[in-house]
C-alpha cells in the first residue's frame, strides 16, 4: 500500500512524532521521580510492589520511546534523498505506513500506561 501524502506533510508528521516521543521521554522521567518519592516514604509492602511494577513498566516505556525516536529518524532519512543505512528486521523503518501503525500503537499503549499510573498516584499519593 503506497502513501499519497505530500513529502512536506510527511516530514511535518514525522517531526510531530519526534516531538511526541520526546514528550513521552520527559513524562517518564517525571513519573519515575514521583515513584521514587513513594519508595522513599516507606510505604506498605503492597504499595511497594505496585511501585516496582510501575518502575519496570516505565523503564520499558523509556526503551521503547528511544527505539521509536531512532526509527522515526531513520524513516525520515528513508524519505529524503539519502536512503537509511540502518535496517532492523524486527522494527521496520523504511515504510511510512508501517511507522504510522507503530506510532499509533505506541500512543495507545503509552496512554494506557499513563492512565493506570495516574489512577495509582491519585489513590496513593
Amino acid at each position: 500500500m503506497g502513501t499519497t501524502t505530500q513529502p512536506t506533510e510527511l516530514h511535518e508528521q514525522i517531526n510531530s512524532w519526534k516531538e511526541e516521543v520526546r514528550e513521552v521521554r520527559e513524562e517518564v522521567v517525571l513519573m519515575r521521580e514521583r515513584l521514587e518519592q513513594i519508595a522513599l516514604s516507606k510505604a506498605p509492602k503492597d504499595i511497594m510492589h505496585r511501585v516496582e511494577h510501575f518502575e519496570n513498566r516505565l523503564l520499558r516505556q523509556r526503551e521503547v520511546a528511544d527505539e521509536m525516536f531512532h526509527d522515526i529518524k531513520q524513516c525520515a532519512k528513508s524519505l529524503s534523498d539519502t536512503p537509511a543505512q540502518v535496517h532492523h528486521d524486527d522494527r521496520p523503518i523504511d515504510n511510512y505506513d508501517t511507522m504510522q501503525d507503530r506510532m499509533e500503537t505506541f500512543q495507545k499503549l503509552y496512554g494506557e500506561l499513563k492512565s493506570e499510573f495516574n489512577n495509582f498516584m491519585t489513590a496513593h499519593a
